[in-house]
């Protein structure tokens, strides 16, 4: 018996059946021949619960129904007055067809059926030790920690990469050689770089953002070893005499190192896929016809 209640309170259960009663109720009209008096604004129980759910942009119809009950006279009439100034309105603007070709409408309606089903697929189930292993090997592209760099660098500035800056920048190598200059002790040479001086553990993406791929490239070319200084290499901004204190190559953490995220992850695209499956029931009913979608003109371009 609870699961028949629970299945009758789920808010898809209560849009199909609104659906259908008010396809049935214009159905036995149109069959009748009378004609409906868009003057009257009805209101009742079951349209001023709907209206409360969709304002508060919950359901829980059981909820709503104990906070009608609750309120006062004056409340309830300030109640059904918005809800009769809002369907009025609404009305007028139908009657003036504002509906029509309105895509803020429309993406509205798509967003309140994608609520509706949000609320209506099933619990994902807890998942198992092998959901995760699995879930983790399929996507170990996405955990796997990129290869990483530790440096620091003496710059000249020269964007015009001439012999004289290069010139500098070799005199600058011989300089931080002879005196043993630490890793820590490059700021007191050459020029201020616009970005850090300093690079620890720092992603190949995030060096080719502040220098370029062949720098990037380059890190990978030398010796990683603390103490010796090398270059000098060319970047954007000039020239680079660098110590490579460390590389580290890119590494896949083992899952225990990583559980909750990738529980996390396998939850969220667990939820994903039901609400995919659940519209694609709703849309498989429509014909997909693909005309023309090019014009000659951009044909030609």
């Amino acid at each position: 018996m609870s699961v028949i209640q629970n299945t009758l309170k789920q808010p898809l259960i209560h849009f199909v059946v609104i659906g259908a009663l008010l396809f049935l109720f214009f159905k036995l009209s149109d069959n009748s021949g009378e004609v409906v008096d868009e003057s009257i604004i009805a209101v009742n129980r079951p349209e001023l619960l709907s209206y409360m759910q969709y304002q508060a942009n919950a359901f829980n119809e059981e909820f709503f129904a104990q906070q009608l009950d609750r309120m006062d006279e004056n409340q309830r009439q300030l109640l059904v007055e918005s809800y009769y100034r809002e369907e009025a309105l609404y009305r007028e603007a139908l009657a003036m067809g504002m509906d029509e070709g309105d895509y803020n409408i429309k993406q509205r309606m798509v967003e309140k059926l994608v609520f509706l089903l949000q609320g209506s697929i099933p619990v994902v189930p807890a998942a198992t030790e092998q959901d995760l292993e699995d879930y983790y090997a399929e996507n170990a592209d996405i955990y796997r920690r990129p290869a990483s760099y530790s440096f620091t660098h003496v710059y000249i500035d020269d964007q015009e990469l001439s012999a004289e800056g290069r010139n500098r920048a070799e005199s600058l190598l011989e300089e931080v050689t002879a005196n043993n200059i630490d890793f820590f002790g490059a700021s007191d040479f050459g020029d201020t770089f616009p970005y850090l001086q300093n690079y620890v553990r720092r992603s190949r993406d995030f060096i080719r953002n502040n220098f370029d791929d062949e720098f990037a490239n380059w890190l990978d070319s030398i010796d990683a070893q603390d103490g010796l200084w090398q270059g000098p290499i060319e970047s954007p901004f000039g020239f680079h005499v660098v110590m490579l204190s460390n590389r580290f190559p890119a590494e896949l953490p083992a899952l225990n190192d990583i559980r909750d995220r990738v529980e996390e992850d396998f939850y969220i695209e667990s939820e994903y896929m039901l609400r995919l499956e659940a519209e694609n029931n709703l849309i498989k009913k429509y014909q997909l016809e693909v005309g023309e979608l090019w014009s000659e003109l951009a044909g030609e371009l």
